[in-house]
């Protein structure tokens, strides 16, 4: 099935996120939409690694996928992230996933197989929204924060 390649970009400095778009831009084509940076301070998961004051931004990509190909993609993401590392942490974080008509569906590394699907090379797939509007326990409060600009009115 074909979706719109999305991305949850997380950072600390403006040049990073700049640099790391250019770079996903020349991998998967123009930039459709993207919504403002905004602080993400949800959580203090990241801090060890990336400091503080972290920004976050989702991003659409113009081409679509097959979202068969988002394992690949994430895979293709995890190289990227480490090419920005920086004395073995992260400088960029980015979860790639894909957008249809109805819903948003993440990739991640990490199983929980009562909300997340196997879809192979270790990469499990994640639907945070369902239904435009429907979001769950599991759902990250920043998702639910953005489901405008994730399904805006038509």
């Amino acid at each position: 099935m074909k979706a719109k390649l999305i991305m949850a970009i997380m950072y600390a400095k403006e040049e990073t996120l700049d640099e790391c778009k250019k770079e996903l831009i020349a991998k998967y084509g123009p930039i459709r939409e993207e919504e403002e940076p905004y602080n993400f301070d949800q959580t203090t998961y990241y801090e060890e690694e990336f400091g503080t004051n972290l920004k976050k931004q989702f991003i659409i990509f113009q081409n679509h996928i097959q979202t068969n190909q988002l394992a690949n993609i994430k895979h293709e993401i995890t190289e990227i992230e480490k090419e920005f590392s920086k004395e073995g942490k992260r400088t960029i974080n980015i979860d790639p996933g894909y957008l249809t008509d109805k819903q948003l569906t993440l990739a991640s590394f990490k199983p929980r197989i009562d909300v997340k699907q196997d879809i192979g090379q270790g990469v499990y797939a994640h639907t945070v929204i369902d239904n435009r509007t429907e979001t769950f326990g599991h759902t990250f409060r920043d998702y639910r924060d953005h489901l405008q600009f994730f399904f805006p009115e038509k």
